[in-house]
């Protein structure tokens, strides 16, 4: 990026030019652009519109939640953290949270600004080991709870943006189980009535708290559109995480049937490389995307639709 000196004027231009020995009519023609461009919204660094603005972030303890939170910290926005663990992103407020407890939530909720540009849904347990309510409490239920507490303070032009997985990417095989879902009440007590009631539809509970996520986003996405709002979220593919490490330990999964689900490149997606394309979702860049799932699992999925994998989760459906 070309970077003009503060004091840059007229003198300053044409001194620079004469020494280049470059045509003049081109070269001022050149530095009034990259002027412009540079005084245009401000300026240039803050390309993804984040200075200065308010953005909730859950799960900023660790993770893809963290490395997102540190990031919009160094793009100058002010950064509310929701956590029940410790946030050591330095942000501007971090508050204690049980995202399966909805008077939890309703405190957190009652500490965050009456305006809010975005909101980064990123807490997320796995199961095993956390139980299946507890799973679909914390991933989904929650989730909404809170992103429909927060609505009200999003500002137009703001976005939501959720963390799903490619372990949801089967949810038009489950569409009409989710959908049923999701016409409940935004209510714990509804969504545990109905877990009860329904285990066979939510035997596999962290697949279908991702499910939710993806179709919920997209059934959004209409009425935030008349607000202004916009709505996406992402499908990560296995990522070194803290939530990989309890996966693994705690829930005793084996590193043979997680690496079913790594892309062609070999590897484990790092925190950053699911916390960016986050925090990109929700700027200014990203600003006529909405009501989309976007798997970020270099080509994993692509990869199954083509029939060059095998279609472990369904997804192809």
């Amino acid at each position: 990026m070309i970077t003009l000196p503060p004091a840059c004027n007229s003198v300053w231009l044409n001194n620079t030019i004469t020494r280049l020995g470059v045509d003049l009519s081109s070269a001022r023609f050149l530095a009034r652009s990259v002027q412009n461009a540079s005084q245009e919204d401000g300026s240039l660094n803050d390309i993804l519109g984040y200075s200065g603005k308010t953005v909730v972030i859950t799960g900023a303890a660790s993770g893809m939640g963290q490395a997102a939170a540190q990031l919009l910290v160094d793009l100058g926005a002010k950064v509310i953290a929701l956590d029940i663990a410790p946030v050591t992103v330095p942000v501007a407020s971090a508050i204690e949270v049980d995202m399966k407890d909805p008077a939890s939530i309703d405190a957190a909720v009652q500490s965050v600004p009456p305006k809010i540009y975005a909101l980064f849904n990123c807490a997320g347990v796995p199961c095993p080991p956390f139980s299946n309510t507890d799973t679909l409490l914390i991933n989904f239920v929650g989730l909404r709870y809170l992103t429909e507490a927060l609505l009200p303070r999003i500002t137009e032009g703001g976005a939501i943006a959720s963390i799903a997985s490619t372990a949801g990417m089967a949810w038009k095989g489950n569409v009409e189980n989710v959908k049923t879902f999701l016409q409940l009440d935004n209510s714990f007590a509804s969504a545990n009535a109905w877990f009860e009631k329904n285990p066979e539809a939510c035997a596999d509970a962290y697949g279908f708290s991702k499910q939710s996520i993806i179709v919920y986003t997209m059934m959004q996405a209409k009425a935030l559109a008349q607000k202004g709002i916009r709505i996406n979220c992402i499908a990560p593919s296995p990522t070194a995480s803290g939530f990989m490490d309890k996966l693994k330990g705690e829930g005793q999964m084996p590193d043979e049937l997680v690496d079913l689900f790594l892309p062609s490149n070999g590897r484990y997606a790092t925190g950053a490389e699911m916390g960016e394309p986050l925090v990109l979702l929700n700027s200014k860049l990203a600003s006529f995307v909405s009501g989309n799932n976007i798997p970020v699992d270099f080509g994993f999925c692509a990869e199954v639709y083509m029939g060059q994998r095998d279609d472990l989760l369904n997804i192809s459906q």
